[in-house]
């Protein structure tokens, strides 16, 4: 199934953001795709979780019984793969794919049931220097750490398309990473940031095309006050850390993001017709602190429209884009600067 990331738009340069208010009939501005920044960090990140998952729901893992390798998986690296393990290699010296060239390499090993599709089974994924280089302007992100995906209830992705009646796979996503951003494509002045990650993903299936969609949520709780310096508390946290930047961050994602199919059959349109992101960041230790901000909101809210010069919730098969707000603010929660714009996914 045809996953659209929406964390390609997380945190979209909120101490840079320009001071001129955008209308909903100005063509939209999508973020730059090669830059080593905290929004393409996520979007590179979400890319490895949709390889990984090609990988454990291909036959080719399903069916090895000794360690071998595969050259028909992905596009980009070679997989080893066996029952309880593979690697995704991009060698030393890096695997050109497309405007991005990959190179170190992720470890996937089945620590917890007998395979993945087992209620409870959990896979440890291991980043060990995988580094995204962008061919334009050689700005980089390079990954270590650990995170786990946990398969709830079991089940595997085929369920979606043989079942008789509703069922449902769900993967929780646990991870510590350390990101280094290369923002200058110099490769020395390099920043080395903190990031904690809690997702679930919910696929639901009946065995008809139209009953395939996806559901994808924060996974945890976070009193501001614990992580930040400024006054609040999420339920529903996706990742927390410190940005590029240097500022604390909280990403909570308000209301879940879901993914229908809105055609006739398995091939889609997958069209997103609801989910909110807001993106919290501490600016108490930023510059603009400066200027009376202490707090920076971004949102995107899915499932909206345009319509004329106006765009509106839809939240149906014709849902088109997002609407973004952001807001600088002071310690009392008063706005100092706020702007709302539309953008297509």
């Amino acid at each position: 199934m045809k996953k659209i990331v929406y964390c390609v738009l997380l945190g979209l340069a909120i101490a840079s953001a320009s001071c001129t208010k955008k209308t909903p009939e100005e063509t939209p501005v999508y973020p730059d795709a090669s830059k080593a920044d905290d929004a393409n960090a996520r979007n590179e990140m979400d890319k490895v979780y949709s390889d990984i998952e090609t990988v454990f729901n291909s036959q080719d893992y399903k069916d090895a019984s000794a360690q071998r390798t595969s050259g028909a998986i992905l596009p980009c690296g070679k997989v080893t793969i066996n029952t309880k393990n593979f690697t995704i290699d991009y060698s030393q010296t890096g695997v050109n794919c497309g405007s991005r060239v990959l190179s170190g390499s992720i470890d996937v090993t089945l620590v917890s049931g007998n395979t993945f599709a087992d209620a409870g089974a959990k896979l440890k994924i291991v980043y060990n220097n995988y580094k995204v280089l962008y061919n334009v302007n050689k700005q980089s992100i390079t990954y270590n750490g650990t995170a786990y995906v946990t398969n709830v209830d079991g089940g595997t992705f085929l369920d979606l398309f043989t079942a008789t009646s509703t069922v449902t796979v769900t993967h929780k996503v646990r991870g510590q990473l350390e990101l280094t951003f290369d923002s200058t494509g110099t490769g020395s002045n390099n920043v080395i940031r903190e990031w904690n990650v809690f997702r679930k993903k919910t696929y639901t299936g009946n065995g008809t095309a139209t009953g395939i969609s996806l559901k994808v949520e924060g996974d945890t709780t976070i009193d501001t006050e614990t992580y930040l310096t400024i006054p609040g508390a999420f339920g529903e946290v996706s990742e927390y850390g410190i940005s590029r930047d240097g500022d604390r961050f909280v990403c909570d994602l308000s209301t879940p993001f879901i993914w229908s199919n809105c055609g006739a059959s398995y091939g889609g349109p997958y069209v997103l017709k609801q989910g909110k992101v807001e993106y919290t960041v501490d600016l108490t230790t930023n510059p603009i602190h400066l200027l009376g901000v202490v707090k920076g909101t971004w949102s995107a809210t899915a499932g909206y429209r345009l319509d004329g010069a106006n765009f509106v919730f839809d939240g149906t098969c014709s849902s088109s884009g997002y609407r973004l707000d952001l807001a600088f603010k002071n310690s009392g929660g008063t706005s100092l600067y706020s702007t709302a714009s539309y953008q297509q996914y």
